[in-house]
């Protein structure tokens, strides 16, 4: 297993086989990243990330934005919670 705790896949921290939907998942990390500044879990030691992950529901953008940022549009929430589905055969690839 290689990665960076924060933005991986549950599929891939729990050992289980893998495709390139994890770069989905990891995607929909990053566009959180990019809208708040952190990814989330981003207060957490890596290691206890590790099993938050898996057991907790997918992470999703907060209600509201950041220190007075612009609202979170309908798509954009929608965007990232298809690329943060935690069951990969739902998930979407990347062509879709």
């Amino acid at each position: 297993m290689v990665g960076t705790p924060y933005w991986m896949a549950p599929e891939l921290i729990r050992g289980l086989e893998y495709d390139a939907k994890v770069d989905v998942w990891s995607l929909g990390i990053t566009a959180i990243e990019m809208a708040t500044g952190n990814p989330p879990f981003f207060d957490q030691h890596p290691m206890r990330v590790l099993f938050l992950i898996p057991k907790n529901p997918p992470p999703a953008l907060p209600a509201e934005p950041p220190r007075g940022g612009a609202t979170f549009s309908k798509p954009f929430r929608e965007f990232v919670g298809l690329c943060l589905e935690k069951d990969p055969k739902r998930r979407p690839s990347a062509r879709e």
